[in-house]
Parts: C-alpha cells; sequence; structure tokens
C-alpha cells in the first residue's frame, strides 16, 4: 500500500469528520435537550462526556502502530461514523420511554451512564480516526508536522460544521434529517480512500455506493423524525413539530385539549383559565388603571385575554420564538385586537431599545432553571424593567412553590428572588401556592385580591373570593414570609444565585448521591495530570481554558444578546476559525525549521494569561463594547492561542505519530471534558464570571511556574 495516493484523500476524510463531528454533537445535544428537559447542567455533562470519551478514543489510537491495520481501521470507522448519529437519535427517542418510567424527569446518575453508553461508539471512533489520520498521513517515513496537518484540517472541518448548521441546516432540517449531510460526507470521504488493486477497489466500491443508495432511500421514502416522535408523545396525536433555533416546538392534541411543548418542556395546555388568572389577576388589580402593559411570553396561552379585561389601551406582547407565535395562530386561532401589539424578539432585548413606559410588566416565563431564563431574573434586568415603568407601577412573575412546606433548598431560592426585588422596589409581595406569584412596585401591595378585583368588577373562573378564602390566607402568607433568609445574596447576570439555588432544588427531586461519582473523577484526573510531563500539563491546562471561556463567552453572549441556541454555532465556528488559524501559523513555523523549544509553550502560556486578563477587563469596564463581532474576536483569539500551542507541543514532543498524536489529543481533550463540566456545573454558578476567569488566571500562572522550574533544572 504506498501511502503517497492518499495525501489528498487523508485530509478530505479528516475534513468531512471535523464537519461530521461539529453537526452530530450539536443534534445530539439538542435532543437530549428536546427528550429531557435539559439544562446547562445536562449540557455540561453531556459536553464533558463527548470529549472525554474522544479523548479516549484519540489515547486508544496509539497503540495501534500497524500502517495496513491503521489504513483499515480508518476506513472502517468513517464508514460506521457516517450512520451512527443517525442510530442515535432514533436510539435516544426509542428509549426514552423504555427505559425510564413515563412522565418521570430521569436524574442526573442514570442519564449519564444511558449518555456514556450511547455516546461511546461514535467518540471513540472519531477520536481515534484523529490519531490513524496523523499515522496515515506521515509518509515518507516518521513525520513530526502530521499531527499539525491532521489537526488543521479537524478544525477547517468544524469551522464548516458549525456555519453549515447554524446558517442552512437549523433553517431547513430537524435534528435527524440534518444527520444526512454529514452522513453522505463520510461517505464519500469513505470511497476517496478505497484500497489499491481491482479486487478490493470494487469491493470497497460497491460498500460505499450501497451504504448513499441505502441513505438516499432512507431519507426520501422514509419518513424516521414522524416515526420516532411518536415514541415520545404516547397517546396523543402530533399535530404538528418544527424545529427553530431556540428548540423543536410540538403540539400534540388529546380528545378538547391542545398542548405546546417546547425542547421536551410543557409549555401550556388550552384551555390553561387557572394559570392565566392567577399570574395577571394578582397583579393588575393592585393598581388604579391600567393603560399600558408589557407582557413578556404567554400570549399564545390566554393570558392576553385576561389582560384586556383591564380596558389597557396598549398591550406590548413580546414572544422569542416564531414558531411559537405560528403554530398558535394556526392551531388556536389566536387572533388580537388592535391594541394589542406583537413582537418578535427577546423581552430584554425589547426593554433596552423601546422608549414606552408601562403600568405593568407580567413576565410570564419559567423559572430560572437555564442561565437563558436566569437574565429574566437578575438586579440588572430589574433596574432595566423599572427605566421602562411608569411611577408606582407593578412588575410581577411566578415561580414553583409548595403550599405547605419549603424546604432549605427552596427557601433560598424565593429568597434570592424576594432580596434582589427589593434592592430595585420599596415593596414586594409574595403570593404563595402551585406558583409562588411575586409583585414588587414602588406603591403599597394588597394580598386582599378578592377584595381588589370584586371592586373592578372583573369576572374570572377561578380566581375570586370564593377560591382565595381558601388559599391566600394569612397564615399561608406569614409562612412563605417567614421562610425568607435576608442574608442571601442577590441574584446577578454574572454570578447567577437563582439559578444556583434553582438546580440544587432540581437535584434534590431525585435522592440520588454524587459524592462518589465527584470522587471517582477527581481520583481519574489527579492521576492522570500528575503523570504526564509539563508540556501535556500545558495542553491539558489550555483545552481546560478554552472549554471554559467556550462556556463564559456563551454566557456573555446569551446576556447581552439574547437566545444562546441563536449564537451557538456563530460561537462554535468562530473558535473553530481561531483554531484553523493558530495551527496553520504554527505549521508554518515548523515548516521553517525555526528553534522550537519548552520556550516557544511558555510564550503561549504567558500570551493566554494576557488574554485573560484582558477579557476580565472589558467585562468590568467594556460591556457596552461587547457587540457580536468583538464577542467573535476574544472566541477567534483563544482559538488561535489554543491552536497555536497544540502544533507545537507535537513537534516537541514527537517521538511516532500515533504516540504523539494520541497522548496529546488525550490531554487537550480530558483538559476540555474537566473544563466544561468543572466551570458549568460549579463555578459559574457558585462564583460567577469573573471568579471563574481568576481561577482560570491563577491554574495557568501554576503551569508557567512549573515550566520554569522544568526549564531551569534542565539546563
Amino acid at each position: 500500500m504506498a501511502r503517497n495516493t492518499n495525501t489528498l484523500a487523508i485530509p478530505f476524510a479528516i475534513t468531512v469528520l471535523g464537519i461530521s463531528s461539529v453537526i452530530t454533537q450539536i443534534t445530539v445535544i439538542r435532543e437530549f435537550i428536546n427528550v429531557f428537559e435539559g439544562n446547562e447542567i445536562v449540557l455540561g455533562v453531556l459536553f464533558s462526556l463527548w470529549l472525554l470519551l474522544t479523548g479516549l478514543g484519540a489515547w486508544l489510537g496509539k497503540f495501534i502502530t500497524s500502517g495496513r491495520v491503521q489504513m483499515a481501521l480508518l476506513r472502517i470507522s468513517l464508514y460506521f461514523v457516517a450512520f451512527l448519529p443517525i442510530f442515535h437519535i432514533i436510539i435516544i427517542r426509542f428509549l426514552r420511554n423504555e427505559l425510564f418510567i413515563r412522565g418521570e424527569l430521569p436524574g442526573i446518575g442514570p442519564l449519564i451512564i444511558w449518555a456514556l453508553i450511547l455516546l461511546l461508539p461514535y467518540c471513540i471512533l472519531s477520536g481515534g480516526l484523529l490519531t490513524l489520520a496523523c499515522s496515515v498521513l506521515a509518509f515518507s517515513g516518521p513525520d513530526d508536522r502530521s499531527i499539525g496537518r491532521v489537526y488543521f484540517f479537524d478544525n477547517i472541518g468544524d469551522i464548516l460544521g458549525g456555519v453549515i448548521f447554524t446558517f442552512i441546516l437549523v433553517h431547513f432540517c430537524n435534528n435527524l434529517t440534518a444527520l444526512y449531510l454529514p452522513a453522505f460526507l463520510c461517505l464519500m470521504g469513505f470511497l476517496s480512500l478505497k484500497p489499491d488493486g481491482y479486487g478490493k477497489g470494487l469491493f470497497y466500491s460497491f460498500l460505499g455506493i450501497f451504504a448513499l443508495i441505502s441513505l438516499f432511500c432512507i431519507g426520501w421514502f422514509v419518513n424516521l423524525d414522524n416515526i420516532s416522535l411518536r415514541w415520545l408523545y404516547p397517546h396523543q396525536k402530533i399535530v404538528d413539530h418544527r424545529e427553530s433555533p431556540y428548540g423543536r416546538l410540538v403540539v400534540t392534541q388529546s380528545h378538547d385539549q391542545i398542548s405546546f411543548f417546547e425542547s421536551g418542556g410543557h409549555l401550556f395546555s388550552i384551555p390553561n383559565t387557572f394559570a392565566n388568572e392567577e399570574i395577571v389577576h394578582y397583579a393588575l388589580p393592585q393598581l388604579p388603571k391600567v393603560e399600558s402593559v408589557l407582557l413578556i411570553s404567554g400570549g399564545m396561552a390566554g393570558v392576553v385575554d385576561e389582560i384586556l379585561k383591564y380596558n389597557v389601551g396598549h398591550l406590548d406582547y413580546v414572544e422569542l420564538d416564531p414558531a411559537i407565535i405560528s403554530a398558535g395562530m394556526q392551531h388556536l386561532d389566536v387572533r388580537f385586537p388592535p391594541e394589542v401589539h406583537l413582537h418578535q424578539d427577546d423581552g430584554r432585548k425589547f426593554i433596552q431599545k423601546t422608549d414606552k413606559k408601562y403600568d405593568a410588566i407580567i413576565l410570564d416565563l419559567p423559572p430560572p432553571g437555564s442561565l437563558q431564563l436566569n437574565r429574566f431574573y437578575t438586579l440588572e434586568f430589574f433596574k432595566e424593567a423599572k427605566s421602562v415603568l411608569l411611577p408606582g407601577a407593578v412588575i410581577c412573575f411566578g415561580v414553583p412553590g409548595a403550599e405547605n412546606y419549603i424546604s432549605e433548598d427552596q427557601a433560598r431560592f424565593l429568597s434570592t428572588l424576594k432580596n434582589t426585588l427589593k434592592q430595585i422596589f420599596k415593596n414586594v409581595l409574595i403570593i404563595p401556592g402551585e406558583r409562588n406569584i411575586f409583585i414588587a412596585s414602588d406603591s403599597s401591595l394588597s394580598s386582599d385580591i378578592a377584595s381588589l378585583i370584586s371592586s373592578r368588577k372583573i369576572e374570572t373562573v377561578y380566581v375570586n373570593e370564593n377560591y382565595l378564602a381558601g388559599r391566600v390566607t394569612p397564615e399561608r402568607l406569614s409562612f412563605v414570609e417567614g421562610a425568607i433568609i435576608d442574608n442571601v445574596p442577590t441574584n446577578h447576570d454574572f454570578r447567577p444565585t437563582a439559578f444556583f439555588y434553582r438546580m440544587r432544588v432540581w437535584l434534590s427531586m431525585f435522592q440520588e448521591n454524587y459524592r462518589i461519582i465527584l470522587i471517582a473523577v477527581s481520583l481519574f484526573f489527579v492521576l492522570y495530570f500528575s503523570r504526564i510531563g509539563m508540556i501535556r500539563r500545558a495542553i491539558f491546562s489550555t483545552g481546560f481554558t478554552a472549554a471554559s471561556m467556550e462556556v463564559v463567552i456563551l454566557l456573555c453572549y446569551q446576556i447581552f444578546h439574547g437566545s444562546v441556541y441563536t449564537g451557538i454555532g456563530f460561537i462554535i465556528a468562530s473558535f473553530m476559525f481561531g483554531l484553523a488559524v493558530g495551527s496553520f501559523m504554527a505549521n508554518r513555523v515548523i515548516s521553517k525549521n525555526r528553534a522550537i523549544s519548552s520556550r516557544s509553550i511558555l510564550g503561549i502560556e504567558v500570551a493566554i494569561v494576557a488574554y485573560l486578563v484582558l477579557f476580565m477587563i472589558m467585562l468590568f469596564w467594556g460591556q457596552a463594547l461587547l457587540g457580536n463581532s468583538v464577542l467573535a474576536v476574544l472566541t477567534v483569539l483563544i482559538g488561535a492561542l489554543t491552536g497555536y500551542e497544540f502544533p507545537i507541543a507535537g513537534r516537541i514532543l514527537f517521538s511516532s505519530p500515533w504516540e504523539t498524536a494520541g497522548s496529546l489529543y488525550a490531554a487537550d481533550l480530558l483538559g476540555a471534558s474537566l473544563g466544561a463540566l468543572v466551570v458549568s456545573l460549579f463555578i459559574i454558578p457558585v462564583f460567577g464570571i469573573y471568579y471563574t476567569c481568576s481561577l482560570l488566571i491563577v491554574f495557568k500562572i501554576f503551569i508557567i511556574l512549573g515550566l520554569l522550574v522544568q526549564r531551569k533544572t534542565s539546563i
């Protein structure tokens, strides 16, 4: 087998592998979100598992040293990688109600085990392919430049995958059909790698063409998406489902009830009278008159009809996802009168740019169970909201509650919300129930809701004197107030305390002990880190830092510009572009045979610390400058520093392509895996973004000191 014949086929195969990897990662994680109502904890776990298993595959690949075996495995792996992602989506949907109790939300433990088993084949194969490609591309004997080349072509594929998904697939395909394109590309890569010899070449061509025909027939004649979606909603008729940049919207019908689900979570059902009356009629009767109202979400569920009972002259209704609006108008026959003004926009961005003043703002949003939603419950948001409220106006929202029991974590969750509101408004009232309704205003507030509604002659079905007499009692009001803890910190954009306590409430529902898992994972990483040399530790720490900064930048994008789902492909593509630029520059330096040593790694480490300091300075004093373009540049910068360091380390440590590539890819991906897990699950929710950046700086300083000690002892 002459490896020279593969000088073009190998780069093409690695590029399509990068395209497949990014599109598969996005679609599989989105599918987990849609099926398991995932939040950032689920995302962090899945992202971490993905990197961990890919790193394991890269490490295992270094033990395959035979050139013939390497090439055969490269072909076979590329063939299976084409179809595995499609089966992933189908299996996730099929086993959701087969492995777990129908209607039950699984805990983190079972979810980790299932995700680990499901992701293992694809990640092991894709990670091993990178190591094998480094070996196969190293034609003409051992070539220490092959590692940098594979890294570069993989980054090019990652960029293309992010761009294709963000700007094309997400608008025209669902999670399942989006995977047909990378499957086609991987099969083309498989065909380009067919071996020499008539017999073997004919056999490989037959396998590739058969797979392409099968893929076409499945995509054209079999509607796998509709079939597999029905498994998720048994005993319900799916009347509509559509993908948007914000998640999957599914509309179901059961008898006379129509229900809306987004990203696996229940949005609302029609009729929904009780919830609609609560969120409106606890707040608006507090006002002597109601002329203008801002409603953020909930309009399609019937909240608008309740608001209009107050003869409102101007109602701005803001909904982020246009799919909810179009589906509501189509299936619920929703039509708004002239005084209702519909805006497809992010609620926070709408408040920042409107010049309208309101008597009331009603937030009919889910609780801050994700960092995306937390931004509507922070001190910064309430300041912005107050700036568009008239004197004496009210703001109202609801979060899940329990009428007769409040756990310690739930008490802290309610406390951080009330303490945050108290920083902005003089009076805060909590009405207890299945939802705790928060009302805040600078004017006085009354808990005698029944009298307020009666005096306004508002007709209601549930929220009336008969109902409220047994629900809103002085005992229950004092019980909730007595649970409030004054010293619980306020909730901020960059320190999401409410999200942290909400996650503790959520995790406490499963009664699972995570200590053993955390101890085992910690021991694994400590032992691994202690057994590798300083150069690999630098690569590990850079992978940790890069993944952490991706999470941080995505969160900043979310805070400043709305839903992260509209920007995730944009940020990932920017990061991958930076990786490609950095690896290209490093390969140029290596090709010119310039002197490369641990001093080169030391310079990159210092540059990463300088980058982190610059990022913190911009967060402190330059938030107004953090637009899309600036965040993209910051993402490209950390990507370029990461991409530059990897080939340089490969040149310094080079022994053989498979050994060096396997160990470096493992260090990079394992570090990134730990960074994604620790930062998204612990550091940001507990300490916030500023402390996260500070801890990354400290980590990198320790690596720099270690490199300096190593240089000094080696002289």
